[in-house]
């Protein structure tokens, strides 16, 4: 019998049809295979072509079923599977604290303890405190799961002897209560040290991760590169301390022979901008290198900067447990080994005089708790402490008085030859300089300059004329320009007469001479006091030159010096003479 498969009129091969290839293997009882080789049967022994086409159409139909029956059964059991998940009970998710001996879990869910069954197939040695776990109905451990992302932030208040560390109470409660909560494995290597921030598990139980030290840039700072020769025109201050801080360290024994006791702090006090913030950082690098050289291992210095106002918090207890941590992070520098130095600007913000009144003071507070933790330095543990300010007289007593704050420095005013010595930083003799003649060294240019620069300054004209104060006996003195001045006010003009320089280099500015010039730094010196053109009110005078540290006593009124009005006074003397 001929092959009929060559003569189908519809030209398809429909013994293996690709759509339906795939279904027909995983036709498990063959039913559609036989019922195909039937038709194939049946269609050799009939001879009717239009007979041939049905039996043709009959098997792409019977192809087409199964293909059908194939996406019915999948879809099925997607739908069982989906239908199992949905139905099976939900893993309840605890945190792992530890392990017993008898190889249970110690397992914490929803504020309830458990020592539950561990899972065989789970390997016990990979299980740590502080894993977040799943568990079955049964609360057995049949699973891990990855770190949780969230929980309570809170920070240490004190490290235990055994790892675990004790924290402070919520800040918008007041007076929450202190905890004490472990760590888990992963925390088990990393230095934590109070003032640090740790993240809680949702248990509260474990410390699950570490964020880092403060957020706040003024509890904890290193020493930048600053040495005695970074501080200018403050030699009798520099050379006070020197003798008080850095003799006592250098000659531990000789002290200790004479039963020397080595000051436990110091104020410094003067006007601002002169340099009370560099000293304290100079001081704390200068200590550290010279432990390194007596002691012949490397010493780092812990700069510890505290600007008065930022440690105020509204919650009640807040401001003195920052003190308590500054305080316990510097005694757990010094048990490292490094050198610190504790220093406060504006001290008098949060060391002001006490008050006897009913109402509530927060230096009622405050300064009680300074003064005991000043009084508990002693010992190898203890540190230096440093206070800066423009008003020492709004300092409580019970704080400078002697074991305590030891010795007082005076910051004052650069004269003539201290500005030199501070232009000397400031204006470096690399920086051109305008107009200097060929052959001169650039260092001895730069000093003239500062010289011209220093005579016109301190020059006492009433080109350089300020303020006018009035006292209260009706006499008037002038204050010149040279009685303002300070560190700061003469870093701000070399910055300012260095950027007309530039100005002029970039074509943005008239003017031919490169370099630095006098007339820079004098027009510099205008815009800067042109800038600073401000008096206090008549009831706020005297208060503002103490500020100043500018000691004229029963100041009644400040006036801007008139120089027009004085120069018709002397043209009238001159008329009438």
């Amino acid at each position: 019998m001929s092959d009929h498969r060559h003569t189908d009129p519809t030209n398809e091969d429909l013994s293996h049809p690709q759509s339906s290839g795939e279904s027909r293997e995983r036709d498990g009882d063959g039913r559609v295979r036989e019922m195909a080789e039937i038709i194939d049967q049946v269609s050799h022994e009939v001879n009717d072509d239009e007979s041939k086409k049905k039996l043709y159409r009959l098997k792409k139909r019977l192809f087409d079923l199964e293909a059908d029956w194939s996406r019915c059964a999948q879809e099925r059991e997607k739908m069982e599977e989906i239908l199992e998940k949905l139905s099976s009970p939900a893993f309840r998710m605890g945190t792992l604290l530890g392990k017993t001996e008898e190889g249970l879990g110690w397992i914490a869910v929803g504020g309830s303890d458990y020592f539950s069954q561990i899972d065989p197939r789970i390997n016990p040695d990979e299980l740590e405190a502080g894993q977040r776990v799943r568990l079955n109905e049964a609360l057995s451990i049949v699973g891990t799961a990855g770190p949780e992302p969230f929980g309570a932030i809170v920070q240490v208040s004190k490290v235990l002897p055994d790892g675990r560390v004790e924290i402070g109470g919520d800040r918008s409660v007041a007076g929450a209560p202190s905890a004490v909560v472990g760590r888990a494995a992963s925390l088990k290597d990393v230095p934590v040290a109070p003032g640090d921030s740790l993240r809680l598990d949702n248990t509260s139980r474990l410390a699950v991760e570490y964020l880092g030290g403060r957020q706040e840039n003024h509890l904890l700072e290193e020493v930048p590169e600053v040495s005695w020769k970074d501080v200018g025109g403050q030699k009798k201050a520099i050379e006070e301390i020197q003798k008080a801080i850095l003799n006592p360290v250098l000659h531990e024994d000789l002290y200790a022979r004479y039963r020397f006791r080595s000051p436990k702090g110091f104020l410094l006090f003067g006007p601002p901008g002169c340099g009370k913030t560099l000293i304290g950082k100079a001081t704390a690098h200068q200590l550290a290198l010279e432990m390194q050289e007596k002691e012949g291992r490397p010493i780092k210095g812990v700069f510890f900067h505290i600007k008065g106002p930022e440690i105020f918090n509204m919650w009640l207890g807040e401001s003195e447990r920052i003190v308590r941590e500054l305080f316990e992070q510097g005694r757990e520098a010094r048990k490292r080994g490094d050198f610190p130095v504790l220093f406060i600007d504006e001290a008098e913000a949060i060391l002001g005089t006490r008050r006897s009144i009913r109402s509530f003071n927060i230096h009622n507070t405050l300064v009680p708790m300074f003064c005991a933790e000043m009084d508990g330095m002693s010992g190898p543990n203890g540190f230096m402490v440093i206070l800066a300010t423009n008003r020492p007289e709004m300092i409580d007593p019970a704080i400078l008085r002697p074991g305590r704050i030891d010795r007082k420095i005076r910051v004052v005013r650069p004269d003539r030859e201290a500005a030199m010595e501070i232009l000397s930083i400031y204006l470096t003799g690399d920086i051109p300089i305008a107009g200097v003649a060929e052959g001169v060294p650039s260092d001895q240019a730069r000093q003239d300059l500062a010289n011209r620069f220093l005579e016109k300054l301190y020059a006492p004209t009433e080109e350089n004329a300020l303020l006018e104060v009035v006292l209260r006996s009706g006499r008037r003195e002038v204050l010149h320009r040279s009685d303002l001045a300070s560190g700061a006010l003469l870093a701000s003009i070399v910055d300012r007469a260095k950027e007309k320089a530039l100005l002029r280099e970039m074509g943005q500015m008239e003017g031919e001479a490169r370099g630095v010039s006098l007339e820079d730094l004098l027009q510099a010196t205008n815009d800067e006091f042109e800038e600073g053109d401000i008096v206090p009110a008549t009831d706020g005078a005297e208060d503002w030159m103490t500020l100043l540290d500018l000691r004229q006593r029963d100041v009644v009124d400040i006036k801007r010096f008139d120089r027009g009005n004085r120069e018709r006074k002397v043209l009238e003397r001159r008329a009438i003479e």
